[in-house]
């Protein structure tokens, strides 16, 4: 099966979703977010600095942000409405994580 390419939309929300699903259950681990998001472990890191600079999480606990939860609303209501009007932009439109 062909891997989809993601766009840096839907990594940033991947690496959301996975730290909001870790807080949920206690701690946030980079380890487990790496695992969720399926991402390596250097491109993880490079992503969560780049939240980190656009005040979406702190990482020091790992959590998000109001700015990073926010992002996760928009997010869902936009792929929500993509879907309902047959578009097919966003490739993981149909992912769920966990």
């Amino acid at each position: 099966m062909p891997k989809l390419k993601r766009n840096k939309l839907e990594i940033y929300n991947d690496v959301l979703s996975a730290i909001k699903i870790e807080v949920i259950k206690g701690d946030a681990r980079t380890t487990r977010v790496q695992s969720l998001s399926n991402l390596a472990y250097d491109k993880l890191t490079r992503y969560l600095g780049e939240l980190e600079t656009k005040a979406m999480i702190t990482t020091s606990p790992l959590r998000l942000t109001q700015k990073g939860r926010d992002f996760l609303q928009d997010y869902e209501r936009i792929r929500d409405f993509m879907q309902e009007m047959g578009l097919k932009y966003l490739a993981g439109g149909e992912r769920k994580l966990a």
